[in-house]
This record gives C-alpha cells, sequence and structure tokens, in this order.
C-alpha cells in the first residue's frame, strides 16, 4: 500500500490549487495523500522501464501512446488478473532499471531498442486480436533474453 504521490499512475494537473491530483489507473483525480490499492512505486532515475524507453525516447512517442496505452492495458486487465502475472509485472519493475541503464551505456543501444520496439508492435497486434497468451509468451521471451543479455 503506498500513497499516490509516489505512486508511477500519478501525475500533476492544473487542480493543483484545489489540492486534486490525476491518476491515470482510476482515470479520476485523487487527493494527494489517497491510498491507492493498486499501488505502484515510481522506479528511481528515469523511467526505469525499457518498454517506455524503446517507445518514448528511442521513437520518440508521446508517454500515452497506442503503444504504451494497449501494454498498460494488458499488465493492468489481463496480467494482474491472476497471481502469476502479477509475479511477472512485479519481477519487471525489479529488472527494468537495470535493463535500462544497462541498454543505455551500451554500444548496441539501438539494436536493443529496435528489438523492444519490435516485439512491442507485434505484442500490440496479438492484444487487438485478443491473443492474450500469445502477447504474454512473447513479453516473456523479451524480458528474458534481455535478462540473460544484461544482468
Amino acid at each position: 500500500m503506498g500513497f499516490c504521490k509516489d505512486c508511477a499512475y500519478f501525475y500533476e494537473t492544473d487542480n493543483i490549487l484545489l489540492n486534486k491530483y490525476a491518476c491515470k489507473h482510476f482515470n479520476r483525480y485523487v487527493k494527494l495523500n489517497d491510498s491507492c490499492p493498486d499501488f505502484i512505486p515510481k522506479p528511481s532515475g528515469g523511467s526505469g522501464c525499457f518498454l517506455t524507453s524503446a517507445c518514448v525516447d528511442y521513437m520518440g512517442k508521446a508517454d500515452d501512446c497506442e503503444e504504451l496505452t494497449a501494454l498498460r492495458n494488458f499488465r493492468d486487465k489481463y496480467m494482474r488478473s491472476t497471481e502469476s502475472g502479477k509475479t511477472l509485472v512485479d519481477e519487471y519493475y525489479a529488472v527494468a532499471p537495470a535493463i535500462v541503464e544497462n541498454i543505455n551505456k551500451s554500444e548496441n543501444k539501438d539494436i536493443f531498442y529496435q528489438y523492444i520496439y519490435a516485439v512491442v508492435k507485434y505484442c500490440v497486434i496479438l492484444i487487438k486480436q485478443e491473443k492474450y497468451e500469445e502477447t504474454l509468451a512473447e513479453y516473456k521471451n523479451m524480458v528474458v533474453t534481455l535478462k540473460n543479455q544484461f544482468e
């Protein structure tokens, strides 16, 4: 349990004078220290997310681009619906910051971000076709590949 101001879903809005902030997860305004049952700590140092890094930093897309929106919905509605899915999400947040850091130090940074973005695009296609198990398999394969390369 945590507070929205420390959550990955939290972002400030124009209602700062009313002490209200927007929550991307619940798609509504929250008071600054409302507890969130789906609290996800913000990664430290940059996004810490190689999916976001590939889409936003490498491809120049917006943080709410089609690809990231589809992946976030998949994470929240499909992956988090099972204990094994929740475990995978937790693992991602544990390993992703180090992977991003190591990719950014790599001379082959462009190749890795191209690879990640290609997997992201394919996963979005699978999500649109409601092939969730295949999406999950592609995601797992990518994470294992990156962990093997950078851990």
